[in-house]
């Protein structure tokens, strides 16, 4: 899940899932279904939390997926969304500045990318 889905997930739809409640395929036997409050996969068996993790980009550790904190270095996953919705972008035609998640000017709805 990259900071794109992520942005998408927020902004995007009407529907907004925790990352909880969003179902996962299982890697080792294909099972549908899987959602990380589960203990382990009804089909295989397999401990669900050792299945999905979350890569750190600075030291490399192994986190869990819900984890806002590197359980190494620190590093602060979050961080990342935040700055993202900082940033601002300024429409070329109309001058109007905007988050820099959106993909259409609200004034005078020139699209960008």
């Amino acid at each position: 899940m990259g900071l794109l889905d992520i942005l998408k997930g927020m902004f995007g739809g009407k529907e907004r899932k925790t990352l909880a409640s969003k179902k996962f395929k299982c890697p080792n036997c294909g099972y549908k279904k899987i959602t990380l409050d589960m203990e382990r996969c009804p089909e295989c068996g397999v401990h669900i939390k050792s299945m999905f993790r979350k890569k750190c980009p600075k030291c490399g550790a192994l986190n869990e997926l819900d984890a806002k904190i590197c359980k190494e270095c620190g590093y602060d996953f979050e961080a990342e969304i935040r700055a993202a919705k900082k940033r601002k972008w300024r429409c070329p035609r109309c001058g109007y500045q905007m988050d820099s998640y959106m993909s259409r000017c609200p004034v005078c709805g020139v699209r960008f990318g």
